[in-house]
Parts: structure tokens; sequence; C-alpha cells
């Protein structure tokens, strides 16, 4: 079983129109009316020769503008084949929940239902989207709080959040093609930074507390919510991304680097984690999977280095899966244990968020990031594999 975050930039919705290039004073015209919308986040509809687009522009440069439609869904569009735009309203509004159901009712059909909580819309199977719907509910309550007790900077999602739950494994691989996303035999799931959505699938049908399936790192949630230890551990780690991007922990634009992102979602998929008086036991903190990887592979390969290797590049998540991901937990709650760290973390996930998102980021520019956060990155990497190893 696989997780994943599709980090696919948005499909250029315009390469298939057909329309004169503006004038070159136009053009300026054009970028100039969407810089002054971009700046106040106002709600507007940016028009080409076929169609127009509503939302917010949440990037910007003189060939790209990325908006956001009412769905939460990103589009980008090229810039010299703007027709205008105009404001709809002074700030961005989601559509309304009634046009969410319909949407996803006309998209998926009868054989489906949509069931709402507070911060989400889930599409399941008839009968079986309330089950999925309160787990993740539970998930994001936790996620948040875990955030803020902690003094990361939390917001409000600009949409609902949207998570959808197949029937069955060739629903969902049908479903990966029209989105765009590679299916591979080990899929269970994936958090699509384009969509915004969730999606995944549960042929079992989940909906047996006593299953036999309970993994110790979702014991809590198991038993609050009746849906089996696969399927809980794919929604707790989906979800878990979902909303660190959705409540600015991190941003969709840009490159974030994976190991942040992954740390994190691997950090918290244990109750113990998320739950800050759940568990005093530092067992009770720790991603099993992660760190027995961690001590038994990682460490007898490590070599002084590596880490600068990690925070420079997302290469490892290709070529050594399980070792990129092991030391990014193992990196992440190292520095989320020690308070001085995390202020540090804190900051580093603050100067991430401020990023120019269109444009690149190399690997200079992450280690340099890198190093004004945290200092020196040796010295750090003897401070972590001590901790570590006495773990």
């Amino acid at each position: 079983m696989t997780h994943q975050l599709i980090f696919c930039r948005p499909k250029n919705s315009s390469v298939a129109f057909r329309c004169a290039r503006l004038t070159l004073v136009a053009c300026c015209c054009v970028f100039a009316e969407l810089g002054s919308c971009h700046a106040a986040e106002r709600l507007v509809t940016v028009e080409d020769a076929e169609s127009e687009y509503t939302g917010k522009i949440v990037a910007l440069n003189r060939a790209r503008c990325t908006l956001m439609d009412r769905q939460g869904r990103l589009v980008e569009l090229d810039v010299p084949k703007l027709k205008g735009m105009k404001q709809i309203a002074d700030r961005f509004r989601a559509d309304s929940i009634s046009v969410f159901r319909t949407s996803l009712g006309a998209e998926f059909g009868k054989r489906y239902e949509v069931t709402g909580t507070t911060h989400y819309l889930v599409c399941a199977p008839q009968g079986r989207a309330r089950k999925y719907a309160d787990l993740f509910e539970t998930i994001y309550r936790d996620v948040d709080k875990f955030y803020r007790v902690r003094g990361f900077k939390v917001t409000r999602p600009d949409v609902p959040l949207v998570a959808v739950v197949f029937a069955s494994r060739k629903e969902f691989f049908q479903y990966c093609v029209r989105d765009n996303v590679p299916p591979s035999p080990g899929l269970q799931g994936y958090y699509s930074l384009v969509s915004n959505r969730v999606a995944m699938f549960d042929e079992s049908g989940s909906l047996n507390a006593a299953s036999g399936h309970n993994s110790g790192r979702h014991s809590t949630v198991l038993a609050s919510s009746a849906v089996n230890g696969q399927t809980a551990g794919t929604i707790v780690h989906e979800t878990i991304h979902q909303v660190g991007y959705n409540i600015g922990i991190h941003t969709r634009l840009g490159e974030t680097p994976l190991w942040m992102v992954e740390g994190l979602a691997t950090v918290l998929e244990p109750d113990g984690m998320r739950h800050r008086n759940s568990s005093r036991a530092v067992a009770g903190r720790l991603n099993s999977e992660r760190y027995d990887w961690f001590r038994q592979k990682y460490l007898a390969l490590h070599s002084s280095g590596s880490l600068a290797k990690l925070i420079a590049s997302d290469k490892a998540f290709s070529r050594q899966t399980l070792n990129a991901y092991s030391v990014s937990w193992a990196l992440t709650y190292f520095l989320l244990e020690n308070p001085v760290r995390r202020r540090q973390l804190t900051s580093y996930l603050q100067a991430l968020a401020e990023r120019d998102s269109t444009v690149g980021y190399p690997a200079k520019e992450r280690l340099a990031d890198f190093i004004t956060a945290f200092g020196d990155i040796a010295r750090l990497e003897v401070e972590f594999i001590r901790f570590m190893q006495r773990l």
C-alpha cells in the first residue's frame, strides 16, 4: 500500500484555445489589472478567447496566471492570451455547500452520496459516506489543534475540503487517469495539489471496528470511526497533507521541500503525536514503521553530509524512497521535540510560505534557507543523529 502527494503542476487550461495574441499594450493592461486584484485576493472573473474562470489570483508573472476557482481547484492560464478581467467581489468567496453537493453529485452519479461535516464534503458509495466523513473531520481537528498549540500560524481553509472514497480499485484507477495521476498497483490514495481533493478507494467497505486490522498507530481513531486499519491509515496520511496545505502550514504553489511535507505527515500519523495528552510515553509518539527503518536500515548506511543532500534535493524520494521517508520523519520528530528547534521550524515554514512561487527552488537556495533557520547543517546533523541514537 502506498500513499501519494501529487505535485503535478496545474494543467495549462488555455493550451487548446486558438486565440490571437494581444498587443503588447493590451497585455500589459491585463497584467496590471490582475496584479492589483492579486494583492487584495478579490473574487474576479478572468476571460480568454474561449472561456472565463472565476476565483482569486494566487500566483502571477508576465507569462502565467494561476487562479484558484471557487471549489479550490488551481487553473494555470497564459497571460498573453487573456482578454481581461472583472471584479466580482472585494473578497474571495467559495461556492456554496449546495453548489458543491450538486457538482459532486453530477460528477459521480447516483451510486455515490455526499455527506458534509464542519470542514469536509465526502463523496462515497451510498450508505457509507458518514463513517468516512466523521474520520476525516476528526483528523482535521487533531491536526489543526496540533499546530495551534505549538505556536504555528494557522488559518481557516478558503474552501470546503473534498474527499472521494471509491468503492473499487478499478473506479479509483479510472479517476486517476482523468486526474492525470499515473495509477500503480500499490497506490491506495493521494492528495492532489491541483484539485485540492483526497481520492482513494476502499473495496472492503471498512465499516467494521473489530476487523482485526487495527494498527497501534491509529487505535484511537479506529475506535471512534469504525473504519479498518488500511483505510484509516490512508485517510490519516492524506488528510494530514490536505489540512496542512489548507490551513497555511504549506503552500500549494512553489516547491516546498518533500522532506518537510512528508516529515510532518509521518510524524503526525500516530495518535500519541496528534493528541497532546494521549500518551506521555515516547513510544506512543513514535511512528514505529519509520523509526524501525531508520534505526535498522538508515543508520547503518548513514554518512556525514547525508542530511545536506536531503535538504538540497527531493531526488532521494524516488531513488531511496523508504530511506527518504524515514529520515524525513526522524528529522522532523527531532525538530519538534526540542523547543528551540521547534521555534526555528515555525520560522522555516513561514519563510517557505513567503517565497515567490513563480520561480524555481534550486539546491543552493534550499540549503541557504535551511541554514538561515537552523544554523550550520553539519552541526545540526551531529545533534540529530545523537538524539535518535539515544531514543
